[in-house]
């Protein structure tokens, strides 16, 4: 005697097929156009010393729409002080993801996606310009897979830090100090300890 199971995956494929492309109807109704930075690291060719492959860089950038949730300065109050981070969740349909970089590749931790439609208007653009994330989680199980399929790809991603690895996003509106800035020269324009203070000796072991 054969059991009715509605989660039986040898009947179901077709409603599974359903949830797939309701999935992708929303994702492409309600989606934004992002550029899609894939990391070019590697597991055969990182260290295996730290785990990572810092000189890897990032593939030429690709269109492609998201679903986000987008979730600004999430307040955290530590014993340091209010720390405000910047995080985002997604959803993208691995036929979109396959149709750009090749049957069977995924999208991973350490990739990064540059918000270009959604900041392509913000306030003084191109002064404050597209913000950047890059994936903290990948995942394509959740609870509650309808018919216990699985459809789309689950991300989460942090606020991107300016890096200097090959063909790293821009970071509009953000532009990280480096050894030409005269940081230095500037700090002495507030105050100049050697001559404005009386106590000039600078060394640090005092003056015995």
């Amino acid at each position: 005697m054969e059991t009715l199971r509605f989660l039986d995956k040898s009947v179901n494929q077709n409603e599974r097929n359903n949830f797939s492309n309701w999935w992708l109807e929303q994702i492409n109704i309600y989606g934004q156009n992002i550029n899609y930075y894939s990391l070019g690291t590697s597991l055969s060719s990182s260290y295996f010393l730290y785990g990572e492959q810092p000189d890897a860089g990032f593939l030429p950038a690709q269109p492609m729409i998201v679903l986000l949730n987008l979730n600004n300065d999430s307040l955290l109050l530590s014993k340091f002080g209010i720390v405000a981070d910047s995080d985002l969740a997604g959803v993208i349909h691995p036929t979109t993801y396959t149709s750009i970089f090749g049957a069977g590749t995924e999208p991973k931790t350490g990739d990064v996606i540059q918000l270009s439609e959604y900041g392509q208007d913000r306030l003084n653009y191109p002064k404050r310009g597209a913000t950047v994330y890059q994936f903290t989680e990948v995942i394509d199980e959740f609870q509650g897979n309808p018919l216990g399929g699985h459809y789309v790809w689950f991300f989460k991603g942090k606020r991107y830090e300016a890096s200097y690895a090959p063909d790293a996003p821009p970071l509009m509106g953000n532009n990280p100090l480096d050894d030409t800035n005269q940081a230095n020269q500037a700090s002495l324009n507030d105050f100049d300890y050697a001559t404005e203070n009386p106590c000039d000796n600078t060394n640090v072991y005092g003056g015995y």
